[in-house]
């Protein structure tokens, strides 16, 4: 919903306790819910807004966070997994420091939310428990699977209490088990198995885990604080100490000399002794991308280095300098790199899904076959990019400098490309439906074969703009804001028009020989000097139009 007054997106949680099956027995225990949610400022937290009577019961309104939840998130690394604990721990450290301490009692998966730049959100404090006494009551008292020993048993809770739901969630997240299925996890002791499914985590953070989730209080945590603490001193994968000592084999570099024996050698021998070394080779290869990686974050610059098939999803990077990196393949998926030098960098076929880019200079990078599915473009420069057959679907890309950028084939489906400029791009056989170019610069762009079926072309400039074989099927370019769309002299040569909105355009000198025009509105166009000769115009409207 949206607030008439601020313009603020918000959330409406509704309670219907006179419907059937509704209760009022919650009705005071929910108010004293939102004194306690407004005591509350963490930036974690959404806040609480307002609140109302209806004739059926009652409705809280709070912040609305762009994000969703962890069940809906799909795959996560087990370093993603460890941030969001950490974030997690943060927000039940904050929760412990209150007077008296809060207890949320329903973290799971669907309680967390988690937004594209990778923050963490707590909601859902229906259930929540307030030092003694409860803040919120329902039928159900937490989620069984995620409950620990003492809530499901009416005992006793503490501050560990939250701890073990949160164990259990991290749990599902890195086994990959939905909340529904957390039952698979359970023994006939009613203890979480995972151990065995998590063989590449380090042995310490398996412990810490097991720790979160022990059945026992007096074996849990004390607390978030003390929980926090052990996981950020705690290394999250193992360290393979045969293989780190190998790389630090002696004589590494020198010159060896053979004897004329050792030269006999078998061809079984020497793969033998091959084999191992390619391993080294391959192991030693991908330690070296780590430590770019490392030195990237800490550095913000890794000129000219080669990165390709790196993993950097999600990364914090704003500002990095990665002028003429070799990012063939990378996953940069969700990263964070506004302002980022991306000048000549090599991103074919990379993962960019998501990535905030705005306000990057990526001019003259190859972004062929790249992904940059919603990403963030917004004020990018992708002058003379290659951005051949990349999918830039819902992409926001307003301000965007894609001046004699190769677009062919490239999808901008949906993409917001308002004001953006793509002066000479070669847009070819580019897939345009209902992409949004209002104001947009395609001066001298080549659109022939391109598909923009149902975009927004409002006061776009397409002067000299080659559109043969276009489809513009119910394209919008209607006059807006007293200026025009400029389509003087564009070849539209065999285009399809049917049922376009071109009110008001300037299509003065423009080539429209053999093209659909039907049910295209041309009221008010200028049409001075125009070519339709062999243009279909059967239910087109040319009202008021000059020719």
């Amino acid at each position: 919903a949206k607030d008439i007054n601020t313009r603020q997106t918000v959330v409406i949680k509704q309670f219907q306790f006179a419907q059937a099956m509704g209760t009022w027995r919650d009705y005071d225990a929910i108010h004293q819910e939102i004194k306690v949610l407004q005591r509350l400022n963490h930036s974690s937290i959404p806040r609480y807004l307002n609140s109302f009577d209806t004739s059926t019961g009652f409705c809280l309104v709070q912040e609305y966070k762009n994000a969703p939840s962890l069940a809906e998130f799909g795959y996560l690394n087990p370093e993603d997994i460890r941030q969001i604990a950490v974030q997690c721990l943060e927000i039940l450290v904050y929760l412990q420091w209150q007077q008296p301490y809060i207890i949320h009692r329903d973290i799971k998966p669907e309680n967390i939310l988690l937004s594209q730049d990778k923050k963490v959100y707590l909601v859902d404090f229906g259930l929540a428990k307030l030092g003694e006494g409860e803040i919120a009551s329902t039928i159900a008292k937490g989620t069984f699977g995620f409950m620990p020993p003492e809530q499901i048993h009416k005992r006793q809770l503490t501050k560990g209490t939250d701890l073990y739901s949160l164990g259990a969630t991290l749990i599902c997240l890195l086994t990959g088990t939905e909340s529904i299925n957390i039952g698979d996890l359970i023994d006939d002791n009613e203890r979480i198995q995972f151990k065995s499914k998590l063989p590449k985590l380090s042995s310490a953070f398996v412990e810490l885990l097991e720790r979160m989730v022990e059945r026992k209080l007096d074996k849990r945590f004390e607390n978030a604080l003390a929980a926090l603490k052990a996981l950020n001193s705690t290394k999250i994968y193992n360290i393979d100490n045969n293989v780190a000592n190998v790389a630090n084999v002696a004589n590494v570099g020198k010159t060896v000399r053979f004897s004329p024996k050792l030269v006999k050698i078998s061809t079984i021998s020497l793969l033998t002794i091959c084999v191992p070394i390619l391993g080294l080779y391959q192991v030693n290869k991908h330690r070296q991308k780590q430590a770019l990686v490392i030195r990237l974050q800490k550095t913000k610059a890794c000129i000219n280095c080669d990165l390709s098939g790196a993993n950097l999803k999600g990364l914090f990077i704003e500002n990095v300098n990665l002028q003429n990196a070799n990012l063939k393949g990378a996953n940069l998926s969700g990263a964070q790199l506004k302002g980022a030098n991306l000048s000549f960098a090599k991103l074919q076929k990379s993962q960019l899904k998501g990535a905030d880019l705005s306000g990057a200079n990526l001019q003259k990078a190859n972004l062929e076959d790249s992904n940059l599915y919603y990403a963030n473009l917004i004020d990018a420069n992708l002058e003379n990019a290659n951005l051949q057959g990349a999918n830039l679907e819902s992409a926001s890309s307003k301000y965007v400098n894609l001046g004699n950028a190769n677009l062919k084939n490239a999808d901008l489906s949906r993409a917001g490309l308002n004001n953006a400029y793509l002066e000479n791009a070669n847009l070819q056989g580019a897939t345009l439906r209902k992409t949004k170019l209002d104001k947009a610069n395609l001066e001298n762009s080549n659109l022939q074969g391109a598909k923009l079926r149902g975009a927004d072309l409002k006061n776009a400039n397409l002067k000299n703009a080659n559109l043969k074989n276009a489809n513009l099927q119910n394209v919008d370019v209607s006059i807006k804001e007293y200026s025009r769309t400029s389509l003087w002299k564009a070849n539209l040569e065999n285009s399809n028009l049917q049922g376009a909105k071109l009110r008001g355009a300037d299509l003065k000198n423009a080539n429209l020989k053999n093209a659909d025009l039907t049910n295209a509105d041309f009221s008010g166009t200028d049409l001075k000097g125009a070519n339709l000769d062999s243009a279909k115009t059967i239910g087109a409207n040319f009202e008021y139009s000059r020719r």
